[in-house]
C-alpha cells in the first residue's frame, strides 16, 4: 500500500466524521461559484445596474471567503484534535514527523479538492435556477441565459484550493509544537466539578434583558444609536449565559428532589452541568451564528416584502407635479397634456386635479422652527385632493388656525412642535394656532411640510403675493398604482425638471424594490451559510466527544440500564445541545424583529414566522440525522 493509498483509506474510513464538514464546504463553494457566474456573465453588462450588482457580489464573495476560511480552520483543527490518539499511535509505531505532516496535508487536500469539485458541479447544475431567481428578484423581464464561465470555475477553484492548503499548513504548525505524549493523550482531560458565580450570572441575565428592552423600544431615530450598545450587551451576556447562568440553573434543578429522582432525571441532570460547561464556548458560537442568520434573513425578507407598504407611507399620492418658481403656466399645462396623453395611450386609469399652492417660511424663536420652508394650500383644494383618493378629510381650520402636515416618519419620531407659529407669505407675517397631523400630500422640491388654511385666509395670502411665487400642483390618483409603476416612471421621466418637480409612488417603489432586491439577493445565501456552519459546528463537537460519551454509556449499561433508557438519555442531551442555542438565538432575533416592526408599517410577523419555520425544519433534520448516527454508535458498545 502506497502512502497516498494510506491517506485515501484514512479519509474513506472517516467518512461520517467529514460528511457535515464536506457538505458545508461544498455549499460555500457552490454559493461562491454561482455569484462568480453572475460577475462574469456576458449579458449582465447590458443592464444599467451591472456596476452595483458586481460591487455587491464582490463584497458578498469576500465575506463568504473570509467566513469560509475561519470555518475551515476551526473544522480542520477540530478533526485533528479528535484524531490525536490515532496520530499518537502512528508516532509510537515509528512514523516520522515529516510523514505525519505529509499525511495530514494529503488528507485535507483530498477533502478540499473533492469539496471544490462537488461544489462547482452542484453550482453548475443549479446555475440556471440561480439565474432565474436572480432575474425574478431584480425584476429583469428576460431571464439571463445559462452561461458556464470558465473564469468563474478557475477563480473558485484557485481561491478555495489556496484556502484549504493554508488552513492545513496552519493546523500542521500547531501539531509541530506537541510532544508525543501530548498527542497520544489527545483531548482527554479529567472532569472538574463545574463552578459558577451568582454575581456574573445575574449580570449576564441583566445585560441580556436590558438589551431586549433597548431593542423592544427602539425606533427609526434611536435604532442606529442603540445598535452597538445592544451588541455590546448581547454578545458577552450570551457567553456568560452558558458559562455561568446555565450552570446555576442546573444547580437549582439538582436541589429540586422531587424532579431530580423522577424517572431518568438523576442521570440526565447530573451530567447536564458537565455537558454545558464543556460545550459552553461551542454553544455560544452556535447561538451567535444562528442569531445572525435569523436576524439577517428575517430583516432582509421583511424589508423586501414591505416595499409596497412603505411606498404608500412615504408617498401618499400616486403622482404630483409642482411647478417651479420660474415656470410659465402654459409650459406647465403642456407638460400635463403630454402626460395625460401618454397615460391614455397606455390605457392607464387615472383621475386628476390641479390646485395652486404658495411657498412660505416660518418665523420662530425656536431655531428648529425658524426659516423653515412650507407649502400653503387652501382647505377646499386639500379637500378636493383627498376626495380624489377617497380619503376622509380633517375638519376645516378657523380663520386664525392652520393644519400643519408632516411626513409620518417625522411626526412619529420627533417632539411635538409649538402650538402656534408665525408664517411669512410674501411681505406679510401671520401667526396661526396649529393642529399637527401626518401628511397625506407629497413633498415639493424645497420642503415636506404643508400648511392647510381656510379658504378665506388663503385668499388673503394669495392677494399678498400678488400673483408672484404662485405654484401649480397637478395631482393624479391611479388605482392600483404599483401595477403600472414601470410605465408611470417611464412617462414621468420625460417631464422637464426646469418646469416641474415630480414626486411619484412609481419612482419610490421601483427604487426601493431594486435596493431591497440587491440586499436580499446578496444577504440571504450568506445567512444560510452562517446557519449551516452553526449546525456543522455542533456536529463536529458531537463527533469529537463521541468516544468519551460511549465509555460513559457503556458504564451505565454495565450497571443495568437498558438500551432504550440510554438512548432516551442521549436523545435528551443531544436535543439540549441542539435546540438550546436555537431557542436563545430565536429569542435574540425576535427582539430584532420587534425593533424592525417599530420602524416599518407593514407586518413583519409572517416573514419572521416563515424564517423561523424554514430554519427549524433544517435544524430538526440535522438533529435527526446526527441522533441516528449517535445512537447507531451507541448500539455497538452494548
Amino acid at each position: 500500500m502506497t502512502f497516498i493509498q494510506f491517506a485515501f483509506n484514512n479519509v474513506k474510513r472517516n467518512t461520517r466524521a467529514y460528511v457535515s464538514y464536506f457538505l458545508s464546504c461544498m455549499f460555500a463553494v457552490t454559493v461562491f461559484f454561482m455569484y462568480a457566474v453572475i460577475i462574469f456573465h456576458p449579458s449582465i453588462q447590458n443592464y444599467e445596474f451591472h456596476n452595483v450588482v458586481q460591487t455587491g457580489i464582490i463584497a458578498s464573495q469576500v465575506l463568504i471567503y473570509g467566513f469560509s476560511f475561519l470555518f475551515v480552520l476551526y473544522s480542520t483543527g477540530t478533526f485533528i484534535k479528535s484524531r490525536k490518539k490515532e496520530f499518537g499511535l502512528l508516532t509510537t509505531l515509528g512514523i516520522k514527523k515529516s510523514q505525519l505532516n505529509r499525511l495530514l496535508i494529503l488528507e485535507n487536500t483530498m477533502i478540499g479538492i473533492l469539496s471544490i469539485l462537488a461544489g462547482i458541479a452542484v453550482g453548475a447544475l443549479l446555475t440556471k435556477l440561480f439565474l432565474m431567481i436572480f432575474s425574478a428578484i431584480l425584476g429583469i423581464n428576460d431571464i439571463l441565459p445559462f452561461h458556464l464561465s470558465f473564469q468563474a470555475i478557475g477563480l473558485t477553484a484557485l481561491l478555495f484550493f489556496i484556502m484549504f492548503e493554508l488552513n492545513t499548513l496552519a493546523v500542521v504548525w500547531t501539531l509541530r509544537t506537541k510532544s508525543v505524549m501530548e498527542v497520544f493523550r489527545g483531548s482527554t482531560k479529567s472532569r472538574r466539578k463545574p463552578t459558577f458565580s451568582w454575581v456574573i450570572s445575574a449580570i449576564s441575565l441583566g445585560a441580556i434583558l436590558y438589551a431586549y428592552y433597548l431593542a423592544y423600544t427602539a425606533d427609526l431615530v434611536s435604532i442606529m444609536l442603540r445598535m452597538f450598545p445592544i451588541l455590546a450587551l448581547i454578545i458577552p451576556g450570551t457567553y456568560f449565559l452558558y458559562t455561568q447562568l446555565s450552570i446555576a440553573a442546573t444547580s437549582i434543578l439538582k436541589k429540586n428532589k422531587s424532579l431530580l429522582y423522577r424517572n431518568l432525571n438523576l442521570l440526565t441532570i447530573s451530567d447536564l452541568a458537565y455537558k454545558l460547561k464543556e460545550n459552553a464556548r461551542i454553544l455560544f458560537i452556535v447561538t451567535i451564528l444562528s442569531a445572525v442568520a435569523f436576524t439577517s434573513s428575517g430583516v432582509l425578507f421583511g424589508l423586501f416584502r414591505s416595499v409596497e407598504a412603505e411606498t404608500f407611507r412615504f408617498i401618499p399620492q400616486a403622482v404630483s407635479l409642482i411647478s417651479n418658481e420660474d415656470a410659465e403656466l402654459e409650459e406647465f399645462k403642456k407638460e400635463i397634456t403630454d402626460i395625460e396623453k401618454q397615460f391614455k395611450d397606455q390605457i392607464i386609469p387615472y383621475e386628476s386635479t390641479v390646485t395652486t399652492t404658495l411657498p412660505a417660511e416660518t418665523e420662530s424663536n425656536q431655531p428648529d422652527w425658524d426659516d423653515t420652508p412650507v407649502m400653503v394650500y387652501a382647505y377646499s383644494d386639500y379637500q378636493h385632493m383627498m376626495e380624489l383618493k377617497g380619503e376622509e378629510v380633517i375638519a376645516e381650520p378657523q380663520h386664525d388656525e392652520g393644519i400643519l402636515l408632516l411626513q409620518d416618519l417625522i411626526n412619529r419620531y420627533t417632539a411635538r412642535g409649538p402650538d402656534s407659529l408665525t408664517f411669512k407669505v410674501g411681505q406679510t407675517s401671520t401667526e396661526l394656532a396649529l393642529n399637527w397631523q401626518s401628511t397625506t400630500l407629497n413633498s415639493s422640491i424645497s420642503t415636506n411640510l404643508q400648511l392647510i388654511v381656510s379658504d378665506e385666509r388663503y385668499a388673503q395670502f394669495r392677494q399678498a403675493v400678488g400673483g408672484r411665487n404662485l405654484r401649480y400642483n397637478y395631482v393624479m390618483h391611479i388605482p392600483n398604482s404599483i401595477d403600472y409603476a414601470t410605465e408611470t416612471e417611464t412617462i414621468l421621466n420625460q417631464v422637464r425638471p426646469e418646469i416641474a418637480f415630480v414626486d411619484s409612488q412609481a419612482n419610490f417603489y421601483l427604487m426601493m424594490k431594486q435596493s431591497m432586491s440587491y440586499l436580499f439577493f446578496f444577504g440571504i445565501f450568506i445567512s444560510v451559510l452562517f446557519f449551516l456552519a452553526a449546525g456543522s459546528i455542533l456536529y463536529f463537537r458531537m463527533y469529537q466527544g463521541i468516544d468519551k460519551d460511549l465509555k460513559h454509556y457503556y458504564s451505565l449499561y454495565r450497571i443495568g440500564l437498558t438500551s432504550k433508557e440510554m438512548k432516551k438519555i442521549a436523545t435528551r442531551q443531544l436535543a439540549l445541545l441542539f435546540f438550546l442555542p436555537f431557542t436563545i438565538a430565536a429569542i435574540h432575533a425576535g427582539f430584532a424583529f420587534k425593533a424592525l416592526q417599530n420602524i416599518l408599517v407593514s407586518n413583519v410577523l409572517l416573514p419572521s414566522i416563515f424564517v423561523y419555520s424554514l430554519y427549524f425544519a433544517v435544524h430538526l433534520t440535522n438533529f435527526i440525522i446526527i441522533r441516528n448516527i449517535y445512537t447507531t454508535k451507541l448500539n455497538k458498545v452494548m
